[in-house]
């Protein structure tokens, strides 16, 4: 097992770091020489044949077999659990949040959240703001509510949503037209997820909680507050769980149960599930034949926590209990995202190029940090610096990698997927924007879609191709 880090992790601010970094690279790429191609009714990228789609074509024998064990996927998500934290507390998991924080620690993660760098720049909902905007965010902070010791609320996130930095639903962007990325937003919050409420806006509408990756705001309407802690721990660990294993589901449609009627549940949610012989009879005057019967949080009026039954159809892309973490798997879950839409920090019911890493994990328990450098600089696995690589000897070393690898540039994440017949690499990733290296520097198409890229074709808005950009990468195989 890797030796731990000595210097703890100050994850929200070096969150805002990692996103401000991915924000300013992941969105612009440019590809090589070759114009996009299609195939039949599929447009392709340089070099990426129609056969490329589909996960079968990048599985190789051997990559059925286990390459991590439930303990040392445990032992995986005790040793990278720390993402919390500030300066005099240090770094802590959500686990070990006690019913009382101090408030020094609350207070400081609060400072580290700061207003972007051009935030003068920005666009509030279509429209520039001046002054008086910042002082009235910064009042709904209520930092000085906050007290000495603060007693914590221990939650379930009820719905899809984000972790914002600032207790509004604002939208602010750098361009008045571009709806593709919010500054205000910090992280996806995939729904049924615990939380750790630690203070509250001073409009009352806003909780500013603690989850598995990081801090921010979320509505009070999207969280379920529970009796107690020792309530909300066990709640986590369900006797029986499924796992949403396809791109996405959708919860029935049921008319009397509104909180979860027709809820879109993204890739890797656990859903907890009752057997056949302790389920109701009838929910909602459905009787459950050929259905799991879920029992899942639900937000009542007062704010509290309650169970709600759903049904879900046994042929939907779910499994009961983790998937086995092999590299076929891995490579399965990447291809069920391939064409989904570029959601930033969780927009759009989708994500970004970190985030998707984060729900194929999931999918094996596998708990990954929210941005890529930090998922590159996570414990217990093989980690390889690359930078000072000639091209050759770069290219040399990613293709001796399996599948399933993921490799890294500043800004950037992807899964690697193996070579062609002639030996070129490829990637998959959640991607911003790409250009040809015909097209004006500036001409960049926006493209905003999870896909397949040729490493060797594509390069970064710079010119740099993608092959002498990436610097890092990590091998999906525990560490010796």
């Amino acid at each position: 097992m890797m030796k731990k880090l000595t210097a703890v992790f100050l994850a929200a601010v070096s969150l805002l770091l990692c996103l401000t970094s991915c924000r300013s690279v992941t969105p612009s790429v440019v590809v090589g020489e070759k114009s996009t191609q299609s195939d039949d009714y599929v447009p392709l990228g340089p070099g990426v044949g129609r056969e490329m789609l589909k996960a079968s074509y990048w599985i190789k024998d051997g990559y059925g077999e286990e390459i991590f064990t439930r303990e040392q996927i445990e032992a995986f998500n005790v040793d990278n659990g720390k993402l919390i934290g500030s300066k005099s507390s240090g770094s802590f998991t959500l686990q070990s949040i006690k019913d009382t924080i101090d408030g020094v620690t609350v207070r400081e993660i609060l400072d580290s959240i700061t207003f972007p760098d051009d935030y003068d720049e920005l666009f509030i909902n279509g429209a520039m703001v001046g002054g008086e905007y910042r002082e009235n965010l910064k009042a709904n902070i209520n930092r000085s509510a906050v007290p000495e010791k603060v007693n914590v609320k221990f939650a379930f996130s009820v719905a899809r949503d984000t972790l914002r930095m600032f207790p509004t639903a604002d939208y602010a962007n750098n361009e008045i037209d571009d709806l593709f990325y919010d500054s205000f937003t910090m992280s996806d919050l995939m729904p049924f997820t615990p939380l750790a409420l630690l203070h509250e806006s001073a409009d009352g509408l806003w909780y500013f909680a603690a989850s598995y990756v990081c801090c921010g705001w979320v509505a009070k309407e999207q969280v379920a507050v529970c009796p107690s802690r020792s309530d909300w721990l066990k709640r986590q660990s369900p006797e029986e769980f499924l796992v949403v294993t396809g791109g996405e589901i959708r919860l029935p449609t049921d008319p009397y149960c509104p909180q979860l009627s027709d809820m879109i549940v993204p890739m890797g949610t656990k859903l907890p599930i009752v057997s056949a012989k302790d389920a109701p009879d009838s929910i909602d005057r459905r009787y459950a034949y050929g259905c799991y019967v879920a029992k899942l949080p639900i937000r009542l009026s007062d704010g509290s926590i309650s169970d709600a039954y759903s049904l879900i159809p046994c042929g939907f892309d779910v499994n009961v209990g983790y998937l086995p973490a092999t590299r076929a798997n891995i490579i399965n879950q990447a291809f069920k995202l391939q064409g989904n839409i570029y959601g930033w920090a969780g927009d759009f019911y989708s994500n970004d190029c970190s985030g998707i890493i984060r729900e194929i994990f999931l999918c094996f328990g596998m708990q990954f940090p929210r941005v890529g450098s930090q998922q590159m600089n996570v414990y217990d696995l093989p980690k390889k610096d690359i930078s000072s690589y000639k091209d050759k000897q770069k290219l040399d070393y990613i293709t001796s990698l399996p599948a399933g690898s993921l490799l890294y540039f500043s800004g950037h994440v992807m899964i690697y997927l193996g070579t062609d017949a002639e030996g070129e690499p490829y990637a998959l990733s959640s991607v911003g924007s790409i250009s040809t290296v015909d097209s004006e520097p500036d001409a960049v198409m926006q493209v905003n879609t999870v896909l397949v890229s040729s490493i060797l074709r594509t390069a970064r808005k710079t010119g740099a191709s993608w092959l002498e950009s990436i610097s890092s990468a990590l091998e999906m195989k525990p560490e010796k």
